[in-house]
């Protein structure tokens, strides 16, 4: 009932017990998990954190944030900010991914229109195997 609610698998919410993200709920005689409608409501909360690129422990630091009553909002001001630094630094390391990759797509494309006829071969593989591609690790 639980997965069917929230979108979730069941081993994603066992999962997310396992981790301490959530609690165990009740089980019934036959041992079945009980959820609570709060208990629904907290495994949509951190499938919607996720969503939003929050990290398991991103989320360990904001579950327990949501009931403060807005007295967790500069907590969660702080948290926002180092995720927002991130996603931007992740966004300039996809730029220069993209631009080393237009790179070696003209330099197969000069290859290909010179019908690729250098005694070396494909020269992305070669850019990639001498270690001369520009992008960091």
């Amino acid at each position: 009932m639980a997965s069917r609610r929230t979108g979730l698998s069941i081993d994603t919410i066992r999962f997310y017990q396992r981790s301490g993200l959530l609690k165990p709920p009740a089980r019934t005689a036959a041992g079945y998990r009980v959820f609570t409608e709060a208990e629904i409501a907290e495994l949509q909360f951190i499938a919607r954190a996720q969503d939003l690129g929050f990290s398991l422990a991103e989320i360990k630091e904001l579950v327990p944030l949501r009931n403060e009553d807005g007295r967790s909002c500069p907590e969660v001001c702080s948290l926002i900010r180092r995720k927002l630094q991130n996603v931007k630094e992740k966004i300039a390391g996809l730029t220069e991914l993209e631009k080393e990759l237009s790179r070696a797509m003209r330099a197969c494309d000069r290859a290909l229109r010179a019908h690729a006829a250098t005694p070396r071969g494909c020269p992305v593989i070669e850019r990639i195997a001498a270690g001369t591609t520009s992008r960091k690790t």
